[in-house]
């Protein structure tokens, strides 16, 4: 894995994202410096609330449903079409990071 990394990338840093998101994820990870890696340890920091998670910048906000303010896994997300889901509760939301309205 070092070395699938190091050929991609080849950057020292000492702060690097993998991300596994309710639908998708960002594969071998991204590098991110410490503001960044501050900011998103801030926004999973308890309480866990919409609006804290939502400033983590991640495309799927964790699962969390802005509407009922909780955060359900994939199970619970119930799929419209490609990327598009419901949660139990019927609000809508793209889990999906190559998603767009247009």
């Amino acid at each position: 894995m070092r070395a699938l990394y190091e050929q991609h990338y080849g950057r020292n840093t000492n702060w690097h994202l993998i991300v596994e998101g309710v639908d998708a994820g960002n594969g071998i990870g991204d590098d991110i410096d410490e503001a960044e890696a501050a900011r998103i340890a801030r926004a999973f920091a308890e309480p866990y609330t919409f609006a804290k998670v939502h400033t983590a910048g991640l495309w799927d906000d964790a699962g969390f449903c802005e509407k009922c303010d909780a955060a359900y896994c994939y199970a619970h997300w119930h799929d419209d079409k490609v990327g598009q889901f419901r949660c139990p509760h019927g609000h809508w939301k793209s889990l999906d990071p190559h998603w767009s309205p247009d």
